[in-house]
This record gives structure tokens, C-alpha cells and sequence, in this order.
């Protein structure tokens, strides 16, 4: 492999940017002179130094599925609201809790990322967390261990309360409301 790199000046600092066909790779000038450092300590070329790391690195990013952009909005989002604390809507709001957040996780990791488009989340005042279909009036309640949900069609109100939680039962239900819209 053949790591070739240009040197380019961002905010007044040197970027270097290693292509790999289709991978790029943004090296500070910090890291670069850490690398170099080391490199010449080992007695080994900086290139060479680099394209160890670099291939590593695309070994590593090649067996990690690559997300889409609902996904990462959604993690982004689930981020943000960890982050509440006891009373956060100023009426004792419960935060999220590790229980729902893992239930959520293993919902997004098993879900195409088809699926997760036209959905967001809010937290819900009892520490479980709504996810809603924002193409129509439908959403998904995650708890500790059941979820519920509710879509309304033709101005019928249709759903179910404490289903036992699974992820398929989640996805399963979510595949129902995209499909049904």
C-alpha cells in the first residue's frame, strides 16, 4: 500500500490528510510530530510509521457498520438527554433510566437505517423514553422492561400498554407504523 499525504494549512495549524482510496484520515500537527518522534525512536520511516496506523485503522473501520444520518441523530439525541437530571422538567421528571437507554441502544444497532427514518425520541416524564413517527400521529414508548405504543389513523386511537420488551417486538412494531402510515 502506498500512503500518500498533502499537506494543507486549517486555522493556522498544519492538517495532513493520508487518502487510502476512500478513506481520509485528518492528522493535527501534534500527532504528526508524536508519530514522528516515535518513528524515529524505532528507527522506521514516518511514512511507514503512518501507513502501520493507517492500515489498522481501515481495518477497523471496515468491520464497523457504517450508520446513517437518522441514526446518528437519534444516538445524538439519546446523548443529549442522559445528560437530564432528576427533575428536568421542573415538575420531578425522572431521568432516563441505564435499563432504557441499553433497551434503546439494542433497538438502533439492530435496525436498518431505512427503518429509523422519519423517527425521533423525547424523554418522557417517568424515566422511559418516547420514540415518535413523525410522518404521522404514532409513537413508541421504551421502558425497564415493557414498551407500549400508539397510532392514530382516520382519527381512530389504536395500541397496546406493557408488551413485554424485545427488540424485535420493538422493530417488529415500528416496521408496522412506517408501513401503515
Amino acid at each position: 500500500m502506498v500512503v500518500s499525504y498533502k499537506m494543507c494549512t486549517f486555522a493556522a495549524e498544519q492538517l495532513y490528510v493520508y487518502d487510502m482510496n476512500t478513506t481520509a484520515v485528518h492528522i493535527d500537527t501534534q500527532l504528526y510530530n508524536n508519530v514522528a518522534e516515535y518513528a524515529k525512536k524505532q528507527h522506521v520511516s514516518v511514512d511507514k510509521m503512518l501507513e502501520g496506523y493507517l492500515m489498522l485503522l481501515s481495518y477497523e473501520t471496515s468491520e464497523r457498520k457504517l450508520r446513517g444520518v437518522a441514526y446518528q441523530e437519534l444516538i445524538r439525541r439519546l446523548s443529549d438527554f442522559q445528560e437530564y437530571e432528576e427533575g428536568w422538567d421542573g415538575e420531578g421528571a425522572r431521568p432516563l433510566s441505564n435499563s432504557v437507554v441499553k433497551n434503546f441502544k439494542q433497538v438502533l444497532e439492530n435496525a436498518d437505517d431505512q427503518l429509523l427514518e422519519g423517527w425521533t425520541i423525547f424523554p418522557a416524564a417517568n424515566g422511559s423514553l418516547l420514540m415518535e413517527y413523525k410522518p404521522c400521529s404514532a409513537g413508541i414508548n421504551i421502558g425497564k422492561s415493557d414498551f407500549s405504543y400508539y397510532q392514530q389513523k382516520d382519527g381512530i386511537l389504536n395500541g397496546k400498554n406493557k408488551l413485554s420488551f424485545s427488540v424485535n417486538g420493538v422493530i417488529d412494531t415500528m416496521q408496522l407504523i412506517s408501513h401503515d402510515r
